[in-house]
């Protein structure tokens, strides 16, 4: 059953650095070597309009329709989020190669879908997602229906 055990704030401080770190590797042109499970968000302030970065995790693709697709964790708090959310033209980095993409925050529905496949993947990488955005879960069906309530899921169409 999902328990909601505390209310996390984006990171902050130490933690904030730590988080952004692998942005540097792709500024270096060695983000290959997070592997294919990540990617380089490139997106713009809703209030500045200036370029921000941040670095997610992959969760699903598809291939077919040149799709990827990621979790943001603390749900609709996060400021990449709201970013998107106010424009959806982005720009995703996979492994070194830039391209343009056009966000999408999918209904429930969509996003059970998907992350009942990463769940059956990635049950323990699921049940750590699910902690840092403050539940706790065992990994059932059920609990996957209830988190996909909670979680925003992303998906990047590129173009």
């Amino acid at each position: 059953m999902l328990k909601k055990i505390g209310d996390p704030a984006p990171p902050r401080g130490f933690m904030l650095l730590l988080f952004r770190l692998p942005i540097c590797l792709y500024k270096i042109k060695a983000g290959f070597l997070l592997g294919s499970r990540f990617l380089l968000l490139k997106h713009w302030g809703r209030k500045s309009g200036t370029l921000k970065e941040t670095v997610v995790e992959i969760i699903d693709r598809d291939d077919v329709n040149g799709s990827v697709y990621v979790a943001s964790g603390f749900g609709d708090k996060s400021q990449w989020f709201k970013n998107i959310s106010a424009n959806p033209n982005v720009v995703v980095v996979l492994k070194n190669k830039a391209r343009d993409a056009k966000s999408e925050i999918l209904p429930t529905d969509q996003a059970e879908i998907v992350l009942r496949r990463y769940a059956a993947k990635n049950p323990k990488l699921m049940k750590a997602v699910a902690r840092l955005s403050g539940y706790e879960m065992d990994g059932t069906d059920e609990d996957v229906l209830a988190f996909s309530q909670v979680i925003k899921i992303i998906r990047f169409v590129l173009v």
